[in-house]
């Protein structure tokens, strides 16, 4: 059955007119009787009747009018809903981002767009770096807040921020009783880092390999409460993001050591699908970061786990 046959049929009942349905179509009367007659011959079947003036509906005509009636009313209601896209009335932001960016800046940032698109409905994921661009890689979402990392060739990426890891070792350390150290003191010493995958070991790593620096041990860990607990008990020594062990900093179970060469800084991106069209949301998400994100209030260092 041709739609547009069907639409020229529907309005010449719902105006009771071939004259107004065609233009209402904007064509001409004649174009209007053409479809009509097309869906008849189409059908085998006679739709509609001229009773001198009045166009009357056969058993048949008044059948495929109910559901003219129901299928076009689908079509308005569906045009609606797709304006409210549009307008960002309605729709979903799907966005994945890393835990310390989870807690420490996605709370402002989604907090502005729902203030801008009270209507849109935010998801938000969270994991490591590399998880998070395996979800953007695969459709799960649309954006992602992460470290830089290498990324697949589909993978689309634009900076956001710089990102921050200060060494942390326990007052008990050796390290704590000097002023500062030099990098490549880390030669031979027990390091903490975050699990295979985050965007700060990667970080680390590449510096460590930058300055020929073999720690005597890696332990692995996607837990920051243990990582904090391992240094805490002089176990070994971690590059952490400073917010995060605020409070052990305050009470003195944990020293943040100064490093000669500087601490550990490194990029962060949001990515996304180059294959993938945006959504609305995701657009005007993209232009409120692109309008702000120099205006935001950070923390003294901003991480990527």
């Amino acid at each position: 059955m041709n739609l547009r046959q069907l639409e020229a049929f529907y309005l010449v009942i719902k105006k009771k007119s071939f004259t107004r349905a065609a233009e209402e179509l904007n064509v001409t009367q004649p174009a209007v009787t053409i479809q009509v007659k097309s869906l008849e011959k189409s059908l085998n079947l006679k739709l509609i009747q001229q009773v001198g003036k009045r166009i009357q509906l056969t058993e048949a005509g008044e059948l495929l009018n109910q559901y003219a009636e129901k299928i076009f009313d689908l079509v308005s209601d569906a045009n609606e809903k797709m304006r409210d896209f549009r307008k960002l009335m309605r729709g979903t932001l799907q966005i994945g981002t890393t835990k310390n960016y989870a807690r420490y800046i996605m709370p402002s940032v989604l907090s502005e767009f729902q203030r801008r698109f009270p209507r849109i409905k935010v998801i938000l994921d969270e994991g490591n770096s590399e998880d998070m661009a395996k979800s953007v890689l695969e459709k799960k979402n649309e954006l992602a807040l992460i470290s830089q990392l290498n990324l697949d060739r589909k993978i689309k990426s634009f900076f956001f921020s710089t990102v921050e890891f200060v060494l942390v070792a326990s007052p008990e350390h050796r390290f704590s009783q000097r002023k500062s150290i030099s990098l490549r003191e880390l030669n031979g010493e027990p390091v903490i880092l975050r699990e295979k995958g985050s965007g700060s070991r990667t970080a680390i790593l590449r510096k460590f390999q930058e300055y020929g620096i073999w720690p005597s041990v890696i332990i692995e860990a996607s837990s920051l409460d243990f990582i904090v607990g391992y240094v805490k008990q002089n176990k070994g020594v971690s590059f952490m993001f400073e917010p995060d062990i605020k409070e052990e900093l305050e009470k003195g179970t944990l020293k943040v050591i100064t490093i000669e060469e500087g601490n550990i800084i490194f990029f962060t991106d949001i990515i996304y699908h180059s294959e993938r069209s945006l959504s609305p949301p995701s657009q005007a998400f993209l232009k409120m970061v692109n309008e702000l994100k120099g205006k935001w209030a950070l923390p003294s260092a901003m991480a990527a786990s």
